[in-house]
Order: structure tokens, then C-alpha cells, then sequence
């Protein structure tokens, strides 16, 4: 049994993440500090919390992309776990202002079977626009893409 091929985000995608995590939580601390009422208190309340809970997942490096010997899961999009038996194949594709991994995939309908409806309706999106459901962005790969693809099929093969 081989060890898991793991990838973590883009340094610089993850320092614009922690930027915009901060500047929410000092925001809305500022706000609640300088004007005072009820909905204000309330409003940039939850903003501080949910900055305070990004600023938290943000902060820990965990991986984004784990290829193992059942296959691929990452929780970009949705896509959870992807078994080997239905890939065929990797691409690189060009998205709006990004470029993204595209997983190839033999069999979509068994693929959506344990996916539910919002997730099978921001796949299907992705079906239309990358001819595949399953994508990947390349923010979430510490290496450019054409050497992930490379590393992913060497361990596919070994």
C-alpha cells in the first residue's frame, strides 16, 4: 500500500484567503466599536464570526488534493472522493480567470448516484462548461498543473 499523494493550496491564494479573512474581522469589529444600535451589533456580529471561523480554517495547512490508492478526494467543488474506476483521464482547461484540472470521467450518472441535488446541479454546470463534472482548480495545487497531472499518473501506475 502506497502513501497518499497529498497537494496543498497555492501559497498565494491562500495569503489573499487569510488577507480577506482579517479584513472582514477588523471591518466588522471597527463597526461595532464606532456605531452603536441594535442591527449593527447583530449584523457585523455574525461577520466577525464567520471571519473569525475563516481566518481559522485559512490558517491550517491542510491538503487540499489527496490522490490514494482508491482513488481522488478533494473538497474543491463539491467532488469529494473520485473512484479510479471512473477515470479515464486528466486535462487542463481554461475556466474565467482561471485554469482548472479537469478529471475525465467514464461513467457521469454513476458518479452523481451519491451526490446530492446542489452538488449535482454545480456538476452538471461544470459538465456543460468543462465536459466534465469533476474540475479542480489550480489553486489548489502547490505545483503548476501539467506536473501534478504527471505525479497523479505516475502513482496511478505504480
Amino acid at each position: 500500500m502506497q502513501t497518499p499523494l497529498l497537494f496543498y493550496r497555492n501559497s498565494k491564494h491562500r495569503k489573499k484567503q487569510l488577507f480577506f479573512s482579517v479584513f472582514i474581522i477588523l471591518i466588522s469589529v471597527s463597526a461595532i466599536l464606532f456605531w452603536s444600535s441594535l442591527f449593527v451589533y447583530i449584523f457585523f456580529g455574525l461577520f466577525t464570526f464567520v471571519g473569525c471561523y475563516l481566518l481559522n480554517l485559512y490558517t491550517k495547512n491542510k491538503p487540499s488534493v489527496m490522490v490514494s490508492n482508491q482513488g481522488i478526494t478533494t473538497a474543491a467543488n463539491g467532488v469529494g472522493m473520485i473512484s479510479w474506476e471512473f477515470i479515464d483521464g486528466f486535462a487542463i482547461k481554461d475556466g474565467i480567470n482561471f485554469k482548472a484540472l479537469v478529471i475525465l470521467l467514464n461513467d457521469h450518472e454513476a458518479f452523481f448516484k451519491d451526490k446530492n441535488n446542489i452538488v449535482k446541479n454545480l456538476m452538471k454546470s461544470n459538465l456543460h462548461r468543462f465536459g466534465s463534472p469533476a474540475i479542480i482548480p489550480s489553486t489548489e495545487f502547490h505545483l503548476p498543473l501539467p506536473e501534478a497531472i504527471d505525479m497523479i499518473e505516475n502513482y496511478r501506475k505504480s
